[in-house]
C-alpha cells in the first residue's frame, strides 16, 4: 500500500498533525519528543545537584534563588552577591551553570573581580561559558579598564564571542574606543555589528 504523499503547501497544525497519524509517524514523533523532554529534564536536575553550592551560599546571603540565573533579569543591582559570584565562577561546574554565574555578573559592581573575568575569559573554551563572560566583561567595564576590553576585542584568538565585547566600546567615551570600533570594521568576525554600531554613533545625539 502507498503511503499517503504530503500534501503541497503549508499545513496547519492540525493539519500537519492528522498527516503524521495518516502516515504512522506521529507515534514515533511523540516518542522522540518525550525521550528529549525527559533528557532536558535530566540534565536541569544535574544543573541544580552541581549548583547546590553556590545557590545554599547566595540564600545564606539573602537571595531567595534557585539559580544564579534567577539573578540575571532581577532588577536593580544586588552588590552583596557579587563576592559569592565570583567566588563561585572559577570552579568546576557545568558549562551552562557558569554561563548563568557569568551572566548574573554582567553589573558594574562586578568591576571588583575584573582580572579575575578576563583570565577566565581568556582561558574559557565551550562557548556558553565564554559568551557569558564578554557579557560581563562588557558590563563591568569602566574608562579605567576599556584598554582591557580593546585588547580583547581585538585578540582573534577569542573568536565570536568578542561581539559580545563591542557594547563597552560603543559606550565609552574614551577616543581609543572610537579607534578600535574604527579598526575592528575590517574583522570578518566582527565587522557586520561594527557597521550597526557606527550608524548608531553617527545619529545625532538628542
Amino acid at each position: 500500500m502507498t503511503a499517503p504523499k504530503r500534501p503541497r503547501g503549508r499545513m496547519t497544525a492540525a493539519e500537519h498533525e492528522a498527516w503524521l497519524k495518516e502516515t504512522g509517524q506521529y507515534g514515533a514523533m511523540e516518542e522522540r519528543r518525550r525521550l528529549q523532554e525527559e533528557e532536558r529534564l535530566k540534565r536541569e536536575a544535574e544543573y541544580r545537584l552541581a549548583e547546590a553550592p553556590l545557590v545554599n551560599e547566595l540564600r545564606a546571603a539573602g537571595f531567595q534563588v534557585q539559580s544564579a540565573w534567577d539573578l540575571v533579569n532581577t532588577p536593580g543591582s544586588y552588590p552583596k552577591a557579587v563576592p559569592i559570584l565570583l567566588a563561585h565562577l572559577p570552579r568546576p561546574y557545568p558549562a551552562a551553570v557558569r554561563e548563568g554565574i557569568a551572566r548574573a555578573l554582567a553589573v558594574r559592581e562586578a568591576s571588583c573581580g575584573w582580572d579575575v573575568l578576563t583570565r577566565l575569559y581568556r582561558e574559557e573554551h565551550e562557548v556558553r561559558a565564554k559568551d557569558g563572560l564578554a557579557v560581563a566583561i562588557a558590563a563591568a567595564a569602566n574608562h579605567e579598564l576599556i584598554g582591557d576590553v580593546i585588547a580583547l576585542a581585538r585578540d582573534t584568538s577569542q573568536g565570536p564571542s568578542r561581539l559580545l565585547l563591542l557594547g563597552a566600546l560603543e559606550r565609552s567615551a574614551d577616543p581609543r574606543a572610537r579607534t578600535a570600533v574604527m579598526e575592528l570594521g575590517t574583522d570578518p568576525e566582527l565587522k557586520k555589528e561594527i557597521q550597526v554600531i557606527l550608524r548608531r554613533l553617527k545619529k545625532p545625539k538628542r
